[in-house]
């Protein structure tokens, strides 16, 4: 991934070249302009119990980052579901409390809307961008291994095909920072989930002789997925950051903690 430096914050970017004609970003846990609180200084999860000002504060700043108003900048409150919401010009002129009850309990947005950031929080789970190269369409997801069972990514290439028409051959995918493989320790239970999902698991879990307990590759599982649907592997980019390991940059549950903060990955067409 590219990064770059932006008024203190630290954001990073997917490198395919058909991203080239939108604004892709990952932020961190660093902005040099804020004081750390408990969950540092760049939490922009406005649902884990930080302060709302300060976080605010950070989505702001973020937005001015982006080129953007903070008003255009649109992420999910986010249930670990499969609900897909579009955000189009009506939506974008609805009052903000109706657009958060709008976004509340949806894990994918997409749109087709110019100027228009969205994005997914995460802190382990993965988060994906999809840019439909021809009928200039984006999209947000966040998948964790329940979303990933439900096949959220299926789910939300649907929502594009019959909003948009997108051609899943068209579509562009980025799979941003989350948990690795080696880290992300589960119960049999995400194990059957994933296998009665229709997943191979032999491509995607190991189990480890010294615990006995199973090992589960989310973004390969969300890859794979993609490719079942019709996306080109060639199309799929991965970033192969792992949360865990590098958590003095990027929030992850597993190694700081559920009260920790949370990063946004997002897509904006132009």
């Amino acid at each position: 991934m590219r990064i770059t430096e932006n008024n203190g914050i630290t954001l990073y970017s997917f490198e395919s070249p058909a991203f080239e004609s939108v604004t892709t970003f990952v932020t961190t846990r660093h902005n040099q302009a804020h004081t750390a609180s408990s969950r540092g200084n760049f939490n922009l999860g406005l649902y884990c119990g930080d302060d709302t000002e300060q976080v605010e504060s950070n989505l702001q700043q973020l937005s001015s980052a982006l080129g953007i108003s903070r008003k255009n900048l649109y992420y999910p409150r986010q249930v670990h579901g499969h609900k897909v919401l579009t955000i189009d010009n009506e939506f974008v002129a609805l009052p903000y409390d109706k657009q958060l009850e709008a976004l509340d309990g949806i894990d994918a947005i997409i749109t087709n809307v110019p100027g228009v950031a969205i994005a997914v929080t995460t802190a382990d789970c993965v988060p994906i961008i999809l840019y439909d190269k021809v009928r200039k369409a984006v999209a947000a997801i966040h998948a964790g291994w329940r979303g990933t069972a439900q096949e959220i990514v299926r789910h939300t290439l649907q929502a594009m095909h019959d909003t948009y028409g997108t051609q899943y051959v068209d579509v562009q995918a980025g799979i941003g920072p989350c948990i690795g493989m080696e880290a992300y320790e589960v119960g049999d239970e995400v194990v059957d989930a994933m296998r009665n999902a229709g997943f191979d698991i032999d491509s995607i879990a190991i189990r480890k002789p010294q615990s006995g307990k199973a090992h589960i590759d989310l973004a390969t599982a969300n890859a794979d997925l993609m490719l079942r649907c019709g996306v080109d592997l060639m199309n799929i980019e991965v970033c192969g950051i792992c949360t865990f390991r590098n958590s003095n940059d990027f929030y992850s549950v597993r190694a700081l903690g559920n009260e920790t903060g949370r990063f946004l990955t997002g897509v904006m067409l132009p």
